[in-house]
């Protein structure tokens, strides 16, 4: 790779690289690459599986954008979605100090789907069958004795004091 800049102002070059860099393999190579037969260590096949995965993956750790090298030398880039996750959510379903409980099965689905880790407050977009919807903020749950509980998510609707 020769250099580029992101359009934040970081120069990524081939010996310095602000930020994290990643090698992509692609999907119908990986167990090529990962796990070969102890047969196939030496085979022209493995050997072509390892070079197509030089693909490289940059993170620029000023401000989070992908930069990933495309065919022709190109660099494409990609930046985070600023919309809030949307989260299926019944809205019924609270605690006892008013808050939305993400707990049913189609709440949980849309979270993994996402790949969501909760760093609270993580704003989150609620909705539901009906068409209702309701921003606020993600939450840890309480489990039954009262402590927060990482795993459980419970979010604070942006209109409901604190």
């Amino acid at each position: 790779m020769g250099g580029f800049k992101c359009a934040c102002g970081t120069i990524f070059s081939g010996s310095h690289n602000p930020g994290r860099q990643f090698r992509l393999v692609p999907d119908e190579l990986f167990d090529e690459v990962v796990w070969p037969a102890p047969a196939d260590l030496d085979s022209r096949e493995r050997q072509r599986a390892v070079e197509a995965s030089f693909s490289s993956l940059y993170v620029c750790g000023n401000c989070g954008r992908l930069h990933r090298e495309g065919d022709n030398a190109t660099i494409l880039t990609y930046v985070a979605d600023v919309c809030p996750p949307r989260i299926w959510a019944d809205f019924t379903q609270r605690d006892d100090i008013g808050r939305i409980l993400l707990r049913q099965e189609r709440s949980l689905a849309d979270i993994r789907r996402q790949n969501l880790l909760l760093n609270p407050p993580l704003p989150v977009l609620l909705h539901d069958e009906s068409g209702a919807e309701a921003s606020g903020k993600a939450e840890f749950g309480l489990d039954t004795s009262g402590s927060h509980d990482e795993t459980l998510w419970a979010v604070r609707l942006d209109d409901h004091p604190a």
